[in-house]
């Protein structure tokens, strides 16, 4: 009889150490992603080029701003790629303080157009813990290849609840 309830005992203790950490282990969520679609053009051949120069110079922006649940609003503006691209799906990887945000364009690779356009994109990371990550942010051909070595964006960030950041990619 004692054997069985010290064998209930830390049965219970058990499970309720495994939920714990499945909580702490949750994996960072993405949702509600929206592409603007192209936002302006520019071409080589057919804008004025100190038009063309001015806008292939843009840097391209990310704001984040947490609301007081946690949740982190993402925001990506100015992304350049061809006219020929529909948008682009975001993908979210974490694990170990790290977070990569891989950024995919849409379409078909096989067309390309005389022309680039400005993309947005936002989307929404759920939970987050408010340690501090490593993030980094890659842009990669249709397929989601990327070189790791060429992030738009490496460091640290912290996502506070009520905070806001904007950070320049490259």
């Amino acid at each position: 009889m004692v054997k069985q309830v010290v064998f209930l005992v830390m049965a219970a203790m058990a499970m309720g150490a495994c939920s714990t950490e499945q909580n702490v282990m949750e994996q960072v969520r993405m949702s509600d992603v929206v592409n603007s679609g192209c936002i302006s053009s520019f071409s080589a051949t057919e804008s004025r080029p100190e038009y063309y120069k001015a806008e292939k110079e843009k840097p391209t922006q990310m704001s984040v701003s947490v609301d007081a649940k946690g949740v982190a609003h993402f925001e990506v503006a100015g992304l350049q790629a061809n006219c020929a691209v529909n948008g682009f799906q975001p993908q979210v990887y974490s694990q170990d303080g790290e977070i990569r945000i891989v950024l995919i364009p849409l379409g078909d690779s096989t067309i390309e157009a005389d022309c680039m356009c400005n993309y947005n994109v936002s989307f929404k990371l759920s939970n987050l813990t408010t340690d501090g990550y490593h993030l980094a942010v890659y842009l990669s051909d249709f397929a989601g290849k990327y070189d790791s070595t060429q992030p738009l964006y490496e460091g640290k960030a912290s996502f506070l609840p009520n905070k806001s950041i904007e950070i320049e990619l490259k």
